[in-house]
């Protein structure tokens, strides 16, 4: 197999690179560990970025988990809060339902006895004169004198 000596070529005989100290086992060796050092360099910047971002992404979400917290707790207290008033506030409200609706009935009892009965003034003038001149006569006849 291969080329052997006295072989019909197709052109001039290829004798390869052998310069052994450019392109050898050690020099490919030494590329090999070059391209290894390249690699090796940009993976350790690329993992100090990244563990940097992973520090700077901690710290925000640190912050803003007490943050969040926080807003949890005071909104906690503001609805105990609500509830507290809105209890007060119901039992308030019923208290002043209870003395309106007492109210109204007591104002429905006095509305026939203040309201104009449909008498005009001088029908009420002489209701009156009447009412005072039975008293006089009432009085009169207490006294004991006699009815002139």
């Amino acid at each position: 197999r291969g080329h052997k000596e006295g072989m019909q070529t197709f052109g001039e005989v290829e004798t390869g690179k052998q310069d052994e100290a450019q392109y050898g086992v050690i020099g490919l060796l030494e590329i090999i560990a070059s391209d290894f050092a390249n690699v090796e360099a940009d993976t350790n910047a690329a993992e100090a970025a990244s563990a940097e971002a992973y520090d700077r992404f901690m710290a925000e979400s640190k912050k803003n988990k007490a943050v969040k917290t926080r807003s949890i707790e005071l909104n906690t207290a503001d609805k105990a809060s609500a509830v507290s008033k809105l209890t007060t506030d119901t039992a308030d409200m019923k208290s002043t339902q209870d003395e309106l609706l007492a109210a109204e009935r007591y104002h429905a009892r006095l509305v026939p006895q203040c309201v104009d009965q449909g008498m005009s003034w001088d029908e009420r003038v002489a209701a009156r004169k009447a009412e005072i001149n039975s008293l006089k006569e009432a009085l009169q006849i207490l006294s004991g004198k006699d009815i002139a």
